[in-house]
């Protein structure tokens, strides 16, 4: 996740481009120095190109964009799409899980 710093620059990016309608894919990136996982709008011709990343200054490599989908079961609950996700759940309770 990024820190407050990075997660203003980055936001603000991203408004600028929109407010100057460019559009460029959003690709996700790990660095194998200091773990920090982050963002980086970026035009498909440098898709495949490392990443500095912003913490540590060293290369980053792009890694694959998880997200959740949800939708809602027969009774109008909320549930996610493809199944449950609680084998990889991290937390010691259910007291908090949207599912």
């Amino acid at each position: 996740m990024m820190g407050g710093l990075e997660s203003l620059t980055y936001y603000l990016q991203m408004i600028r481009l929109i407010i100057e309608e460019r559009k460029m894919p959003i690709y996700e990136y790990v660095c194998s120095d200091c773990d920090l996982k982050f963002e980086l709008l970026r035009p498909l011709s440098r898709a495949g190109e490392a990443a500095s990343c912003p913490r540590c200054h060293n290369s980053a490599e792009r890694v694959f964009s998880t997200f959740a989908c949800f939708s809602t079961d027969e009774s109008g609950l909320s549930s996610p799409v493809g199944g449950s996700s609680c084998a990889t759940c991290g937390t010691t309770s259910c007291d908090t899980c949207g599912l």
